[in-house]
């Protein structure tokens, strides 16, 4: 089996984009540097959760790779049917485009589940990418302080689970990686 990797991170609005300064595309290009770093490593399985925000620019990269590197294959965790019905009309667009584009698309709970609880289904996505994955590519500051966000839940269940885990700054797009240690020894 081939090594997988998924993604984790922020939302648009959580990230600090200005006209001088840091923008989306800065972080899809470091997003899609790691993809080329995780390819060279073995890894041919990327998953996305299906989210405004990173995993829609993960998806988009692992999209623009594949197009020299076809033996690669995007996955998406899809929460619910419909979860991007609130979204604005140009990302339900890059939500669609991206879907369709997928080789594996794993919708994981129905309508009931998520009108009676969305945010148990947003968590089991991210439980089940963590499950799928050897590798968790987070957009995500360690010294982020919400640790109620779904981005942290992600993180803390990749490190119990023992998942290599990267991490991409969201103001610095600096790269660190987890340590044994840190996992054996968490933080939090």
């Amino acid at each position: 089996m081939s090594h997988v990797c998924c993604f984790t991170g922020y939302r648009p609005h959580r990230f600090a984009f200005s006209a001088d300064g840091l923008c989306p595309e800065q972080v899809a290009r470091a997003l899609g540097r790691q993809i080329a770093v995780l390819y060279d490593e073995g890894c041919r399985v990327f998953i996305t959760g299906m989210c405004a925000g990173v995993d829609l620019w993960a998806a988009e990269a692992v999209l623009s790779f594949q197009q020299a590197h076809p033996e690669v294959e995007l996955w998406a965790a899809v929460p619910f049917r419909g979860q991007e019905s609130r979204w604005s009309v140009p990302i339900q667009a890059v939500y669609r485009r991206v879907l369709d584009a997928c080789q594996r698309v794993e919708v994981l709970y129905d309508e009931k589940a998520a009108q009676t609880d969305p945010a148990a289904c947003y968590r089991g996505r991210n439980h089940w990418m963590v499950d799928q994955a050897d590798t968790v590519l987070a957009v995500y500051a360690l010294e982020d302080t919400d640790r109620r966000s779904g981005t942290a839940s992600t993180v803390r269940y990749a490190r119990k689970k023992q998942r290599r885990i990267l991490y991409i700054h969201p103001r610095t797009l600096a790269v660190v990686e987890e340590t044994v240690q840190q996992i054996m020894f968490p933080m939090d």
